[in-house]
């Protein structure tokens, strides 16, 4: 898949996103696409979510360039979803995105839950479908948190009781690594809710002793606490990392499913995602 093509401004809110997002919506929408093909006969009901939504649209910064981003795309494929659920913090964000799916997207199913996804998860869960006898129902969660204080792995951890699948932004390098010091501190919990773990720094300083790098060792560590919910452990080799124009990692996105189906489909779309290979027609 080429980069999009620019969008027209249609007046309503816009995100401002970095040049290098546009690796993670292909890799998102390439996974959400084979999810949703891939996983059909085997559940009654598929269900995205996309819990730090965004308004629909961004401008790529330093341009004047309009792009989808992952709600719209996501929208967009040809393999549906049978519900599609999404949450924002910001009312604009939410305002601007319900109005652009009225447009374009009125005959599918979607929800809007407006607020913090750390104080809204009971509301999320209950826009999903009720698992009964004989209708089961999976979900793919989009968690893309800007910082880590942006999310609490009890959030995580809440969703989980439903059959659910995640791909993670976890913020290693534009976070994690560039505020360690700060992190780091006794008085700062951000690591603490983010792994759900207030004995991190115990590991943290066996581990520095060692040159391992901060934002691998959040990776791992998040890695460890998905495993005790039991979810497949993702090695840091099977994330994706995504790199700035100056060749250094922003992030990781990390896969974490309870079926190695799940997990061999990621494994496919990182491979067939890369800008260097052709993609699907979507």
């Amino acid at each position: 898949m080429e980069a999009q093509k620019g969008l027209k401004d249609d007046g309503l809110a816009l995100g401002v996103i970095q040049p290098y997002a546009e690796e993670k919506h292909r890799l998102l929408t390439y996974y959400a696409n084979l999810f949703a093909s891939s996983i059909r006969g085997k559940w009654d009901s598929l269900v995205y979510l996309d819990l730090y939504s965004g308004p629909g649209h961004a401008k790529i910064d330093g341009t004047n360039r309009i792009v989808a981003t992952s709600p719209i795309l996501v929208l967009e494929l040809k393999n549906k979803f049978d519900r599609y659920i999404f949450c924002d913090s910001n009312p604009g964000n939410i305002a601007a995105l319900t109005s652009r799916i009225a447009k374009q997207f009125s005959s599918l199913e979607t929800r809007f839950v407006e607020g913090d996804i750390n104080d809204k998860t009971d509301e999320v869960i209950k826009e999903l479908p009720i698992p009964r006898r004989g209708h089961s129902v999976l979900g793919f969660c989009f968690l893309d948190p800007y910082k880590m204080n942006n999310l609490r792995f009890l959030t995580i951890r809440h969703l989980s009781q439903r059959y659910m699948d995640f791909l993670v932004l976890i913020p290693s390098g534009m976070d994690a690594k560039r505020a360690e010091q700060y992190y780091v501190q006794e008085t700062n919990d951000t690591v603490a809710l983010f792994l759900d773990n207030k004995k991190w720094r115990e590991k943290w300083n066996e581990e520095k002793r060692r040159n391992k790098d901060f934002g691998d060792f959040i990776v791992e560590e998040f890695t460890n606490s998905m495993s005790s919910l039991g979810y497949r452990g993702t090695e840091l080799v099977d994330t994706k990392p995504v790199k700035n124009e100056k060749n250094v990692i922003v992030y990781r996105l990390a896969f974490y499913s309870k079926d190695d189906l799940g997990m061999r489909l990621f494994r496919d779309s990182k491979k067939y995602s890369d800008p260097q290979m052709d993609m699907f027609n979507c």
